[in-house]
């Protein structure tokens, strides 16, 4: 079976994800992409994928054109991120004989009558049925609502669990330091803890600031936890191969997700009409994490996580993992569970390509 992956925007690890689900399924995927997305992929120099790069400044239209007959001999074509550069593509459907499926991120934008918003017109195409709406998540969907009827899960395990044997606790908080991620929560907690502690803990936010107030804030508490508490933050955009690195060296994670995130006035509800993406890094990497209490998770893979409603609650939890190993304890315990998470995943992809 052929498999073309389109992402034109900046979603690479989204890419990845189903590039991997792709090939273990014992698919063909062909991926359509631009260089960022190129160059964040694992996945680039391995010879079961083929790939197809817009060079740089050519208008995504142009580049489509040239990529008509590979993309006229794919089985399914999935749009990873819905991008107005992909409505001539989308309108010229009929072309292939392809299922055309569409990945959407946040429900609410995606359906919203404003048609000035970024993405109203691919939006309307696939709305009007130009391809499949499918949702990141199976706990997206709802029995009965046909926008919510399919879904397949991003977050993939990749890596086993490891544990490591140092003085020191790393903990780490992944992505852009912004109003998605309540990050004064995890100070205030982190003062709290600090006092507390037995051993050192390392935090590191692994994302670029997306106001100086965000950066301010750091370093305010930086004096305030020190010296049982160091963190790192980072000036600039983390690129992929370093924050891989990261991740594949910590002992846990801290996710601060925002319930709610308001865009050009539209509302999405973390959990019920997007996720985030750091739930594709704890799976990834088998990471246990400290996640707010109202984040729904696969039974198979809840286990890794232990919940909090207020940064009290958080500061015990740090407490808690750092002076005890705790999150050891359920890396011991994730494996069977991932398998099971993986297993399901396989059989969601599996779903959306079986034929109608």
């Amino acid at each position: 079976m052929k498999i073309g992956l389109i992402e034109f925007s900046a979603h690479s690890e989204v890419l990845e994800s189903l590039i991997r689900q792709t090939l273990d399924v014992g698919a063909r995927p062909t991926v359509y992409t631009n260089p960022f997305c190129a160059a964040q992929s694992e996945a680039a120099d391995s010879s079961a994928v083929e790939w197809h790069v817009s060079p740089p400044g050519l208008p995504y239209a142009e580049f489509l054109e040239k990529c008509k007959p590979s993309i006229g001999s794919q089985d399914h074509l999935f749009i990873i991120t819905p991008v107005d550069a992909l409505c001539g593509l989308l309108s010229d459907a009929s072309a292939t004989s392809a299922t055309w499926h569409c990945l959407v991120h946040n429900l609410h934008t995606f359906t919203s009558s404003d048609g000035n918003r970024p993405s109203a017109a691919i939006a309307k195409l696939v709305l009007d049925g130009a391809a499949d709406v499918l949702l990141p998540d199976l706990r997206l969907m709802k029995s009965g609502d046909p926008l919510r009827s399919r879904a397949i899960n991003i977050a993939y395990p990749q890596h086993p669990p490891t544990e490591f044997v140092r003085d020191e606790v790393r903990c780490c908080i992944p992505g852009r330091l912004y109003s998605g991620r309540n990050h004064a929560e995890v100070l205030s907690a982190l003062e709290v803890a600090a006092p507390r502690l037995t051993r050192r803990l390392r935090v590191d936010f692994l994302g670029e600031h997306a106001t100086e107030e965000t950066k301010a804030a750091v370093e305010a508490a930086r004096k305030a936890v020190a010296p049982s508490v160091e963190l790192r933050d980072h000036p600039d955009y983390v690129a992929q191969a370093e924050f891989d690195r990261t991740l594949a060296e910590t002992d846990f994670l801290l996710l601060p997700v925002a319930e709610r995130l308001t865009r050009n006035g539209i509302v999405e509800t973390r959990g019920r009409t997007c996720v985030t993406g750091n739930i594709n890094g704890m799976v990834r990497f088998g990471l246990p994490a400290l996640l707010p209490a109202f984040y729904p998770l696969s039974d198979h893979v809840d286990g890794m996580t232990a919940r909090y409603g207020c940064h009290p609650s958080l500061a015990d939890l740090i407490v808690t993992w750092v002076n005890t190993d705790e999150f050891n304890r359920r890396k011991r315990a994730a494996t069977s569970g991932l398998e099971a998470y993986r297993a399901e995943c396989l059989s969601a992809m599996r779903e959306q390509l079986a034929p109608s």
